[in-house]
């Protein structure tokens, strides 16, 4: 993350040379300390420095994500956090963490094209263990699904879905080695309801409800609700659907789904 933060990364440099001189200086000057204990020290204020600028940096990153999924400014949101495309990042984690931001930020605004580039253009390594490899494949296929989906491009985001679905499985296979405890979860229920509804015309209304619910911000909120309205007009639910098309144009009205959101009322209105 230090990566991410130059000022961070400077600071932490900076702060970590001036403890080495200050301790350097102490054994030089004072015979009579100890050097294994202050060796120590050091190592213990090295550790502390690393957490301590660390810390400061992930607050900054929270601080960036917060713009996007809770205040729902995906336009400056990719004006300032576009700058981490360019950094040197050794971790691919981070640098696949950087893009998945930027491809949520696009697909808000509807720049679907934008938001699959930013995945499709990222060097998938094959890791030492293969989780971690099918792990970073099944989270670059979501979104690549969930962009077809939001495009209602039923081709491609079968094929996302196909393949999602293939990797969900080797994953769930590798957790089964695992103990309970230690064991995760790989969810594609939101793809797949998508994706009935794009080939039945209607979706579980109830399993989008949960979904809605089970996001703690406003973005997937917003974005999952515009499916659950569609699921409420399928089955006859015109109130429910309205009730929730007004609320997303309420939070997010510069965005797709709240764009997508007011032309399905004016739709409705017109069909009165």
């Amino acid at each position: 993350m230090l990566a991410l933060y130059p000022k961070r990364l400077r600071q932490f440099i900076l702060l970590s040379v001036l403890l080495v001189v200050v301790i350097a200086a102490i054994l030089v000057l004072n015979r009579a300390a100890n050097p294994a204990v202050w060796i120590l020290m050091g190592f213990i204020g090295l550790c502390g420095l690393l957490v301590s600028c660390s810390n400061a940096a992930m607050k900054e990153h929270q601080a960036e994500l917060s713009r996007l999924y809770d205040q729902l400014d995906a336009e400056g949101f990719i004006r300032d956090y576009s700058v981490h495309l360019t950094q040197k990042v050794l971790s691919q984690d981070t640098a696949l963490m950087v893009r998945m931001h930027l491809s949520n930020a696009y697909a808000s605004l509807g720049r679907f094209e934008e938001a699959e580039k930013v995945l499709l253009d990222f060097p998938v390594k094959e890791k030492k263990k293969e989780e971690a490899t099918l792990f970073t494949r099944f989270a670059i296929t979501s979104n690549l699904c969930y962009c077809a989906e939001q495009k209602q491009d039923r081709e491609r985001a079968q094929r996302y879905l196909d393949e999602l679905l293939a990797l969900r499985k080797r994953l769930e296979e590798i957790q089964l080695t695992k103990p309970q405890s230690k064991r995760m979860v790989f969810s594609t229920e939101l793809n797949e309801q998508c994706m009935r509804y794009l080939k039945e015309g209607k979706a579980d209304s109830k399993a989008l409800t949960a979904q809605v619910k089970g996001s703690r911000q406003q973005l997937p909120k917003v974005t999952s609700s515009l499916w659950l309205a569609r699921a409420y007009l399928s089955e006859g639910n015109r109130e429910e659907a309205e009730k929730l098309l007004r609320r997303i144009v309420e939070l997010a009205p510069a965005l797709y789904p709240g764009k997508a959101a007011a032309q399905m009322l004016k739709e409705l209105e017109a069909q009165a």
